[in-house]
């Protein structure tokens, strides 16, 4: 059986990123937008000069389908 993974059609990619500094509890809005977390993050280090790494993540909804007549 062959199957396929994709973006579930109903779903859309969400963006996120928290600060890596130290103990800094810093976290962007998550948005579908990777731009807009970015200048999130580009903010905070413009507030806190040693701010300077994120962890981002981005997250979707999957659907695994069933591709009918592959071998």
């Amino acid at each position: 059986m062959v199957h396929r993974i994709r973006r579930h059609p109903e779903s859309e990619a969400v963006a996120a990123a928290r600060c890596l500094h130290g103990a800094c509890a810093w976290e962007a809005a998550p948005s579908l937008s990777v731009g807009d977390v970015d200048d999130q993050c580009m903010a905070h280090t413009g507030l806190n000069a040693q701010h300077t790494t994120f962890a981002r993540t981005f997250s979707d909804v999957a659907l695994v389908e069933r591709v009918e007549g592959a071998a």
